[in-house]
């Protein structure tokens, strides 16, 4: 160098002269031949671009022996033998990337081809992250591919020729470019794309921000008369944190003009992508004092001060203290993986994840440095304050932008609140948990706290255990909220809830999910059909259903516009109907929709009453007959749907009746004193019910089933929001009936 030959098997014979100074120069000093394979170059030295045989479009590149390359020491090889490629890509292939690969596919105009040489080279393993000069952010001794694509277009007037396709494919291996540094951007020349490839970890910094939410529910454990609940919801949470992303992406530099280079980041997309956030509290906190939790009572408690005094006098230890603020950051931190993670998967085929327009002549020291550590993989300096970057740095596109602007949720679940009326009094006479699937949070009495306990971590819930718990609170706030026995008068929202994480998310499981999204009304036919189409590895997912009720919803869950309870037939229509949706006809287990969609068979089975006997039915036996499945298979899935549709509807016309015995109490005495005791004892009538109906809660009703089956008991009234996030399918639908 820095003359290097160019051959091919057919025995021509050429030269590459790079010109002094040549970027490339720094980092590779023992090439001395490039061996083109699958191409006659003399039969198409004189060929111009838009003449080559399309099959002749590519080829094979090789060289005399391993190529090293590095500043100081060797810190990639490319293998001598099978380890690079030329390409030609014209106006036919109309844009250069795979957009099932890489985002944002760059066009390629009428009379314009692109000539690419990439190379794939192997990592030293021994070097460390943070003395390589060509790391990327890319795991050591992991693979790299790097690849240039140099334009060229007709020369002369309008109908000239283009250039000859050997001069092409010379001119492109002198313009040549790794991505190490700024220098290696100015020198690209006009028009010219790089690129690098590999697996590894991007990192940056920043100030993110949650929306609380507030779901304050009873635990089975009923309060006395309380006053009004110290809480409030919607505003927001603001904390630092430090993100790593591991995954496979592209770094992509564009060369705009002699000035401006576009520099993107790209997710592979379909890989799997994992994050780790480190959240960070103020720095004036000490041992044994609240950072986290300070941040979250600012956020949802009507008088924070006076919260944050009764914690900070309640005499709890250090230990304890310090429980309390690693259940609350594990949370968050949990809850800003969930959002980042959100938006890198549903980040759009056609954008990149972090994109950047740099106009070289404006750049000062800082956006020098923030783009040198860019290149090396960490993006801190350009991500931590967006709307105020270095001179000659704009943004384009930021998932952490986004994130941002979404205002992901960050969901406190206050079991037990009634009981305690204020966050600190809870928190005090309680336990504070996190959820380590969703980071909702948990501040529960102790009793439901044992209930829900992880095995894993002393301030982990268990959500399989947990899931149950919220579905039996949720049912029995609804209820306390009908029955106007609260002494104050509610603002917030009940929510009902279902979450579902797969590592590993076939067809089969993915339709399921999708089924509980189209029934809430979220998304049509159609649109899952497409999602479905060809896919049966969706990788590790994430499915999170909400419902939300306010007081006026609550009382229609159980009560006629005319104060009457609703009957039981009406809960077994609502029951049976998200049977039905649940449960698609040409699914392994559609005999369940029969008892849902035939009304002569449910009275059937009602008169019988007992599954066991169910297999005595015509319908049944012949059902096993169709479907080829055993007897107490198919009856052992219509037997459980039936009690647990029966249960369902037997309980929500019960408490109808002692929440209309209730209201109408107190309609006939508007101002009845609290103390009063047949008050009181109304009050513990209506406890010692919702005590017994949280006993006899079916597991079934933590499952979506019993999220659907209530949201059709008011005719799709409730507010729904479903998340779904994966690599290849993320989005989120909302339904507002305001």
């Amino acid at each position: 160098m820095p003359t290097v030959k160019l051959t091919d098997k057919f025995g021509f014979v050429g030269d590459v002269v790079f010109p002094e100074g040549a970027g490339i120069l720094r980092y590779i000093r023992d090439l001395r031949q490039l061996k083109i394979s699958d191409l006659n170059l003399t039969a198409l030295q004189q060929v111009p671009l838009d003449k080559v045989p399309v099959k002749s479009a590519s080829g094979g590149l090789s060289f005399e022996q391993p190529v090293s390359i590095g500043i100081n020491q060797v810190e990639m090889t490319v293998k001598a033998e099978g380890s690079g490629r030329i390409l030609l890509v014209g106006p036919k292939d109309k844009q250069l990337f795979d957009p099932e690969l890489f985002g944002e596919p760059i066009p390629v105009g009428p009379d314009q081809f692109y000539v690419s040489i990439g190379v794939t080279a192997s990592l030293s393993a021994g070097l460390s992250r943070e003395v390589r000069d060509l790391g990327f952010g890319f795991d050591a001794g992991g693979e790299v591919s790097l690849a240039v694509y140099k334009p060229f277009t007709r020369t002369g007037a309008a109908g000239g020729s283009f250039t000859p396709f050997v001069q092409a494919l010379q001119e492109t291996a002198t313009s040549f470019v790794i991505l190490g540094d700024l220098e290696d951007l100015a020198g690209m020349s006009e028009g010219l794309v790089a690129t690098v490839e590999g697996k590894g970890s991007l990192k940056f910094s920043g100030e993110a921000e949650l929306l609380s939410v507030v779901n304050p529910l009873v635990s089975v454990d009923l309060p006395a008369p309380a006053g009004e609940l110290q809480v409030i919801s919607g505003n927001s949470i603001k904390v630092g944190a430090s993100f790593e992303l591991f995954g496979s992406y592209q770094i992509r530099a564009q060369k705009l003009d002699k000035k401006r280079v576009r520099l993107g980041f790209y997710k592979k997309r379909g890989s799997e992508f994992t994050l780790k956030v480190a959240a960070k509290g103020g720095v004036s906190a000490g041992v044994g004092e609240f950072d986290f939790l300070g941040q979250l009572l600012k956020a949802v408690s009507k008088n924070p001060e006076v919260d944050k005094k009764q914690l900070e006098a309640g005499g709890l230890s250090p230990e304890q203290v310090a429980a309390i603020e690693e259940a609350v950051k594990a949370g968050i931190q949990r809850k800003l993986e969930l959002a980042l993670n959100f938006e890198l998967s549903a980040t759009n085929s056609s954008e990149a994840a972090f994109d950047y327009e740099i106009d070289l002549g404006k750049l000062g020291q800082d956006g020098r440095r923030a783009i040198h550590k860019a290149l090396d993989g960490d993006l801190s300096a350009l991500v931590q304050n967006e709307a105020a970057l270095p001179a000659g740095i704009t943004l384009r596109r930021s998932i952490f932008t986004e994130t941002k602007k979404k205002k992901h949720t960050f969901k406190l679940n206050l079991l037990g609140i009634y009981n305690f009326i204020s966050v600190s009094t809870l928190t005090l006479k309680g336990k504070v948990m996190f959820v380590p699937e969703t980071g909702e949070l948990v501040i529960t009495d102790r009793a439901t706290a044992s209930r829900i306990a992880a095995s894993t971590s002393n301030f982990a819930a268990d959500h399989s255990k947990l899931r149950k718990v919220l579905a039996e609170s949720f049912l029995i706030t609804a209820a306390y909220s009908c029955s106007k026995l609260t002494a104050q008068s509610l603002k917030l929202d009940i929510a009902h809830t279902y979450f579902e994480l797969n590592s590993k998310t076939n067809g089969a499981t993915m339709k399921n999910n999708l089924d509980v999204v189209e029934t809430l009304g979220l998304l049509k036919k159609q649109e899952k059909d497409k999602l479905l189409a060809g896919l049966n590895n969706f990788g590790s997912t994430t499915l999170y259903v909400e419902t939300q009720y306010d007081d006026a919803l609550a009382t229609r869950l159980f009560l006629n516009p005319d104060g009457t309870p609703r009957s039981e037939a009406e809960y077994e229509k609502a029951g049976r109907a998200a049977i039905e949706s649940l449960v698609q006809a040409g699914e392994p287990d559609d005999y369940r929709r029969l008892p849902a969609t035939d009304n002569a068979l449910w009275q059937e089975l009602t008169r019988l009453g007992n599954p066991q006997t169910f297999k005595t039915l015509d319908k049944i036996k012949g059902l096993k007959s169709a479907k080829k499945l055993s007897m107490e298979i198919i009856v052992g899935g219509i037997g459980t749907d039936y009690l647990v549709i029966r249960w369902w509807a037997k309980e929500m016309r019960q408490l109808g009746e002692k929440l209309a015995e209730v209201r109408n109490f107190l309609k006939d005495k508007p101002k009845i004193d609290p103390e009063n005791n047949d008050f009181k004892a109304l009050r513990r009538g209506l406890a010692e019910h919702l005590k017994g109906v949280a006993s006899r809660t079916k597991e079934e009703f933590g499952d979506p089933w019993g999220l659907v089956a209530m949201d059709l008991a008011t005719g799709r009234a409730a507010k729904a929001r479903a998340q779904l996030t994966g690599p290849r399918v993320a989005f989120t639908r909302e339904r507002d009936t305001a």
